[in-house]
């Protein structure tokens, strides 16, 4: 399985997909849109996206890129995230406290969910963003800076030779990123115990509620609804919706309903969860 990633190699994607699939071959691309782009080119079979943080909820651009290609989600996992403060060698806390030419590098979320332990441990350093997690390490273990590290996953240390100066840094214990799995052609996954799909009401009175109703109806439970801008019309919104299957045939008969009422819908997939 070719599975294309956000991120460079020992990235928390990278996890996430090995967590799918421990033999997967995988296809490192920069930006989400470039992993959904690999997908579509057949550059990769499949690709793997975070779709929200439990801390820092969802992640628009993964969701715009649903909206915009027509890609169908066949997993979901979702993977306890242990950031780890990493540099090229070892150096103790209390020299990096004291400098005040400290820079930790990392992707935004990284930063923003270390942000409390940094204050308390490094409160001189400065925090410089970049577009990975992993490519920080890389970056760290190159430049052979006592002074300069990267706050990413342990595989990322691993991967690229780092010292892990301090363990476990992240502010929430509980943190945890869902990511999904999806390919470019429609597929039937056999015991699939979810759904997801993209819906636009006719935006009159008690449109969405009756749209709920229908779920409620087939004895579906709501496990994700989403609120989403459309582009071009600033007073209206697309509802993201994930569900829990009851039936092999309850999309079939939800998005009927759904399509009688006058909505527009957009099946992503059924897919079996990890949740």
């Amino acid at each position: 399985m070719h599975i294309a990633i956000q991120g460079a190699f020992g990235s928390f994607h990278n996890e996430a997909a090995l967590k799918i699939d421990p033999a997967a071959q995988i296809v490192p691309r920069q930006t989400f849109a470039d992993v959904f782009n690999a997908v579509l080119a057949g550059e990769a079979e499949h690709g793997l996206c975070a779709i929200e943080n439990s801390l820092h909820g969802p992640i628009n651009e993964v969701y715009r890129l649903l909206e915009r290609h027509e890609v169908w989600v066949t997993r979901d996992v979702r993977l306890h995230i242990a950031q780890q403060l990493i540099g090229f060698g070892p150096v103790s806390l209390e020299e990096l406290a004291a400098s005040p030419d400290v820079r930790v590098l990392s992707q935004a979320p990284a930063l923003a969910q270390v942000e409390l332990w940094l204050d308390a441990n490094l409160p001189l350093a400065a925090r410089v963003e970049t577009h990975d997690t992993a490519a920080s390490v890389q970056d760290v273990v190159e430049l052979r800076s006592a002074h300069t590290l990267a706050v990413a996953s342990r595989l990322a240390a691993e991967t690229y030779g780092g010292v892990i100066v301090a363990e476990d840094i992240q502010d929430d214990p509980h943190n945890y990123t869902r990511f999904i799995l999806f390919q470019k052609q429609r597929a039937t996954t056999v015991n699939a115990t979810h759904g997801s799909m993209i819906l636009k009401t006719d935006h009159a009175p008690g449109a969405l509620l009756r749209a709920l109703q229908v779920f409620a109806q087939e004895g579906c439970n709501l496990t994700k609804l989403d609120s989403h801008p459309i582009p071009g019309d600033v007073r209206h919104y697309a509802f993201y919706i994930d569900y829990e299957l009851t039936r092999p045939e309850s999309t079939v008969v939800i998005t009927e309903a759904l399509e009688k009422q006058g909505c527009a819908v957009k099946l992503l997939g059924e897919y079996s969860s990890d949740i």
